[in-house]
């Protein structure tokens, strides 16, 4: 018995002088690049809506989730281990690192101090951490969607690392690693979702993979930025790559023999995620919320904030989908969709405004606009073309605007009046989400070039 005893503690030991060791591969981020870097009008503007979304979580939705009576120094309770339990809180635990990290967050502006903040938010990162399955039995992850809510969980880590005590970091790790390693055993090349098999044939019909992939993509993409030093870099990697790619492909990619990180493209791909003409399908119906996810979900962020090469593959067909929202012209006519009759056909994207057309109406309500200030801020960063920056700038600003307008009709910063104008269960905290990336990506265009690599 004493042997046995010992042998548990010797592994337990072994495993925790793992973590340990693999918590110094962590490459923190440099903060001090972004003090008194040029306030560009869009970036004032990702500013202003991430501050409404701090304001918010830290007031009324605090208290909505119950949080407000739990001390400081203890874990959340998430009341559930699902979507909705767990992706809002890890969704407002990255905005909110973000802010105090960069600099942007404004006490005078949400009335709770910068130290009550940063408590908060800590709390947030060790309770996610602590209640993923791989610290806690029964808890969350290895499922569904859990890779998405793990990144937001270590992006929030990876902002506050050098104030998170030792164990949250193991914690940290420890989930990062069992997330990597289901998303490496679970979604190999044999079983990424793809809406066209390579013949081009429909084989999920009504339901892109594109998304799916992308949020699949993104722990590895932030593990593979915070810890360039990995021992599994290279697997992540390959695989980060392999997800990415796959998202954007359109059936005339299968052929190509374009060489991307090394292979021809037709090499990475199992199939294609999106139309020939750029859109896509999901819910099915051409969706343009879901043209924008994978690009929203796009690992640029993390490699530029890590000052790494980031992968030319990352922009794969983005010049083509953009297109897809600024010329392709739908026509309506009179369908009815949801018991509405669909406004005058056209594109997407309207010239001169920041509205957007629903060729064929749309589930999540007409009022979304921050999904779209993104996508036109990262293609700002993609393309080589003037005149498609040009023009991406200005939708970006006018739809980021009408994000903002809508968040000044409520004291305490939300967005929505009702589910009328966005029915998803957690819209609130997907604006925080959206708004922290665009402030990310705006403030290293202030200050840096970002340097692609085909490699």
């Amino acid at each position: 018995m004493r042997q046995f005893t010992s042998s548990i503690l010797l592994c337990l030991s072994l495993g925790s002088f793992q973590l340990s060791a693999q918590t110094n591969n962590v490459k923190t981020i440099n903060w001090e690049r972004f003090k008194n870097s040029p306030n560009t009008p869009p970036r004032k503007m990702m500013g202003e809506i991430l501050l409404n979304t701090n304001k918010y979580a830290l007031t009324t939705w605090w208290a909505k989730r119950g949080f407000a009576e739990v001390p400081v120094n203890e874990f959340l309770d998430f009341k559930g281990t699902t979507e909705h339990k767990i992706r809002p809180i890890a969704a407002e635990a990255q905005a909110l690192a973000i802010s105090l990290r960069m600099g942007l967050y404004l006490p005078e502006y949400t009335g709770v101090p910068a130290s009550t903040a940063e408590q908060k938010t800590i709390q947030l990162i060790r309770s996610l951490a602590h209640a993923h399955g791989s610290n806690t039995t029964g808890g969350w992850g290895k499922a569904w969607q859990s890779p998405l809510w793990a990144c937001y969980t270590t992006t929030a880590a990876w902002a506050m690392w050098d104030k998170l005590d030792p164990t949250t970091q193991q914690e940290v790790q420890a989930m990062i690693n069992t997330e990597c390693e289901w998303v490496l055993h679970n979604k190999g090349a044999a079983q990424i979702k793809t809406y066209r098999n390579k013949a081009g044939e429909v084989i999920s019909p009504g339901d892109t993979g594109a998304e799916e992939n992308a949020w699949d993509a993104s722990i590895l993409g932030v593990a593979c930025a915070m810890m360039p030093e990995h021992p599994q870099q290279a697997i992540w990697r390959q695989q980060l790559l392999q997800l990415t790619i796959n998202a954007m492909a359109r059936p005339a990619d299968v052929n190509s023999k374009q060489i991307y990180s090394g292979k021809p493209l037709k090499d990475w791909l199992s199939g294609s995620n999106i139309n020939e003409d750029g859109t896509v399908v999901n819910h099915h119906f051409i969706h343009p919320d879901y043209m924008t996810a994978p690009f929203e979900l796009n690992a640029t962020k993390y490699f530029w904030l890590a000052g790494q090469p980031i992968p030319q593959a990352f922009k794969l067909n983005s010049e083509l989908v953009f297109q897809a929202f600024a010329d392709l012209n739908f026509h309506a006519g009179d369908s009815i969709i949801g018991g509405r009759v669909q406004p005058p056909g056209g594109s997407i994207f309207k010239a001169g405004t920041g509205n957007i057309f629903y060729p064929i109406g749309t589930d999540w309500g007409q009022s979304r606009r921050m999904n779209f200030a993104v996508f036109n801020c990262i293609i700002s960063v993609f393309t080589n073309n003037k005149d498609t920056r040009k023009r991406a700038a200005a939708w970006e600003l006018m739809q980021a605007q009408l994000a903002l307008d809508m968040q000044k009709r409520f004291k305490d910063g939300h967005t929505y009046l009702d589910k009328r104008e966005d029915s998803y269960a957690s819209c609130e905290e997907w604006v925080a989400d959206a708004a922290m990336t665009g402030y990310i990506m705006e403030s290293l265009k202030a200050i840096s070039q970002p340097v692609f690599t085909n490699k």
